[in-house]
């Protein structure tokens, strides 16, 4: 119990928030690399405590046996799954029980869909405090990507930027003002991102490419991986809304921000800052 203890005082120390990473697919999954170890880094490394939130996915088994063996060869040896698959297992206080156990939570990819009978819940309410008073890391990838914000994708597709080309609901809202996509120019969904924007100018739009991050602590973030985050800034624009949901609308002072792994945003300032962007190999 000790132990325990000690691992939460730690990443709660000096006062400090948690964090989100927040993943935009198919990360790397070997030993030794890409987000999964800035996530189990985070968290307390050997010492963390992982709950993997496999709601979103149809093959829970699966996705648990191949996170288990994931964060195994990363050395953490205690990891539990969640499945909630409905409210009241969402409110149930065996669920608490694992939650509040946890150094480290991971919502896996799937459809987000499912991820809408958390929100509200008490297990909602635990993650965003422990979020904000505890140190508590917790990741989203793919379809738990997008359930991060207080809104969330919940589909659309299409090649303009139209009212019909997006679907949003309510997110888990661990995270304010932005607006999340994944699988982003893998899928091609600048326009779905955008037409979420256009809908509510006061979003910020992150796209996130797969096997790339963003960790999210202090108003800012931190891109790490392989791809790129788009970042879509429409506070200043002008949209003019068509007559139908079909129709395209126009946007103008739309400002796009393409952030490779080292770079960084502000996100309540909105700006963005180059980071070091060398390779390992380079001087």
């Amino acid at each position: 119990m000790g132990s325990e203890r000690s691992v939460k005082e730690t990443l709660a120390s000096a006062g400090r928030k948690g964090r989100l990473l927040i993943i935009g697919g198919a990360e790397n999954r070997t030993c030794g690399a890409g987000a999964l170890e800035t996530f189990v880094g985070l968290a307390g490394g050997a010492d963390a405590r992982v709950v993997v939130v496999t709601t979103a996915t149809e093959v829970p088994e699966e996705v648990a046996e191949e996170y288990t063996a994931v964060f195994g060869r990363l050395g953490v040896s205690a990891v539990r799954e969640l499945r909630l698959l409905g409210r009241a297992a969402a409110d149930s206080a065996a669920t608490l029980r694992t939650l509040d156990w946890a150094t480290g939570v991971l919502f896996s990819g799937g459809d987000q869909s499912r991820i809408r009978t958390l929100v509200g819940s008490r297990t909602n309410e635990l993650l965003k405090r422990r979020l904000d008073q505890e140190g508590l890391v917790i990741a989203g990838t793919s379809a738990g990507a997008t359930a991060m914000g207080h809104w969330m994708i919940l589909g659309g597709h299409g090649h303009e930027v139209a009212a019909s080309s997006v679907k949003v609901g309510p997110g888990l809202a661990l995270l304010g003002n932005v607006l999340i996509d994944m699988h982003f120019n893998e899928r091609g969904r600048l326009p779905r991102l955008m037409s979420g924007i256009a809908l509510d100018t006061r979003l910020l739009g992150v796209g996130i490419d797969e096997d790339t991050a963003i960790v999210v602590g202090d108003g800012r973030f931190e891109v790490v991986g392989t791809g790129v985050v788009t970042v879509v800034d429409a506070g200043q624009s002008t949209v003019a809304y068509a007559a139908s949901d079909d129709e395209p609308m126009a946007m103008f002072d739309v400002s796009l921000h393409l952030l490779p792994a080292g770079c960084a945003f502000q996100m309540q300032d909105r700006l963005p800052e180059i980071g070091d962007m060398r390779g390992p190999e380079e001087g």
